[in-house]
């Protein structure tokens, strides 16, 4: 019988050649939001998700161990790998982060003085219910979803009463 992780994992694999970052929460009206909305994240993706690799069920399994505590839902954005790599060269062609070239809004600075982001839900693969260990895939879902076709990246803003 599988672990929970594993059974994520393997769900996972299905989804060739893309990068998966999860994220728990406990409200499933947050999980519609983000869904629908999309995901917004602080400063930088790694700093509210975790990125994880499918064919390593173990970090799967950890990563629902440590974030149990966030919520029983975790959202899977799934980016693939040739649309990430575009993010990439254009975030380097443009000198800014990569962010900035994920978002679909402008960045703005949250209540934390730090800048926020939106993934777009067409990078929301779905979500997993830690409770009944079923998969939900999202309908707005877009493998061939590339951000950087619709908004032009700027360099990463800093706020006014910030000197650098």
């Amino acid at each position: 019988m599988k672990n929970k992780g594993e059974t994520l994992a393997s769900i996972l694999t299905g989804f060739k050649d893309c990068y998966f970052f999860l994220h728990n929460t406990k409200e499933f009206s947050v999980v519609e939001k983000i869904m629908n909305e999309g995901f917004i994240f602080e400063n930088q993706l790694p700093h509210s998700t975790d990125r994880v690799n499918p064919n390593e069920p173990i970090e799967v399994t950890y990563f629902l161990f440590q974030r149990k505590d966030y919520g029983q839902f975790t959202m899977i954005i799934a980016i693939t790998r040739k649309t990430y790599e575009k993010y990439s060269d254009v975030s380097n062609s443009f000198d800014t982060g990569i962010e900035e070239v994920m978002t679909i809004t402008d960045p703005y600075f949250g209540d934390n003085d730090e800048l926020m982001y939106i993934i777009s839900p067409k990078h929301i693969l779905g979500y997993f219910s830690i409770k009944t260990s079923e998969f939900f895939r999202n309908v707005n879902w877009d493998p061939e979803f590339d951000n950087s076709l619709q908004r032009k990246p700027v360099k990463r803003p800093v706020k006014p009463d910030r000197q650098e």
